[in-house]
């Protein structure tokens, strides 16, 4: 068997089909040697998933645009999330990209406008408008390619919905997002993510995922050398609403800082 139908029968066993809508979370060096690198992974996966199939991964770049550099191209700002992810946004031919300051998305395929569509409105993080919360709607995956679901960024819309007292940083924050065509759009207000509480660090835990997914929900494999896990965005999206509705602390581990 050939490495490419390797990887073909990998991503069949683990549950993605032809046709799919796929969030990609991804380690590339976990994958082993690839003749060819990024170049020909991206080429198998665009080929496994066909016309109909639609990819996605994270082009975050909320280590790059703060409060101190305010500014988000939509070309130009590079993100921060891996090299796959860096690779699929500028090297891929018809990525599109979402518009939002910290946490755009790069989609390829069927459903691609859709999910990038509109992202611009946002205010926050993972909002309404957001590409993760569409692909609860669109019926989507995540794949977790040599990770695990502490990368589960879906998870912060879940808590959007509920506002846990770890949620937000007291102070907004005006971002510019600048499409590189000539069209500026200024956020006045927008709300950003905390995680610290009067000296208490909130640890995301969202690896707690694998003991709340049930059955067909989530399931494990290696694709190449790369253990991952392949979970429902739907399924993420309820359960993880319904235990943090019960207890808003369900996916963190409070930790008091040092003075």
């Amino acid at each position: 068997m050939s490495m490419r139908e390797r990887f073909f029968a990998d991503l069949a066993a683990i549950g993605i089909k032809p046709g799919d809508i796929v969030m990609i979370h991804s380690s590339y060096r976990s994958l082993g040697s690839i003749e060819g690198g990024a170049k020909t992974f991206f080429e198998w996966l665009i080929e496994y998933m066909g016309k109909e199939g639609t990819i996605m991964f994270p082009a975050f770049s909320y280590a790059r645009v703060t409060k101190d550099n305010p500014n988000f191209n939509r070309k130009t700002t590079p993100s921060n999330i891996g090299y796959l992810a860096e690779y699929f946004r500028t090297e891929v031919e018809g990525v599109k990209r979402s518009m939002h300051a910290t946490h755009s998305c790069a989609a390829l395929g069927k459903y691609a406008e859709d999910l990038i569509e509109g992202h611009e409105l946002d205010m926050t993080p993972v909002g309404e408008n957001s590409p993760l919360r569409k692909l609860v709607k669109l019926g989507g995956k995540i794949l977790d390619l040599g990770c695990t679901p502490a990368a589960t960024t879906l998870m912060h819309g879940v808590e959007e919905l509920v506002e846990p007292i770890y949620l937000y940083h007291p102070d907004p924050i005006d971002y510019t997002l600048d499409d590189g065509e000539g069209n500026v759009i200024e956020k006045k207000g927008a709300r950003r993510h905390n995680f610290i509480v009067d000296g208490v660090l909130y640890q995301q835990r969202y690896v707690r995922l694998k003991d709340v997914l049930q059955g067909d929900e989530i399931s494990f494999g290696k694709i190449l050398e790369a253990d991952s896990i392949l979970m429902s965005a739907k399924a993420i999206w309820e359960r993880g609403l319904a235990l943090l509705k019960k207890d808003p602390l369900a996916f963190v581990e409070p930790k008091k800082l040092e003075n």
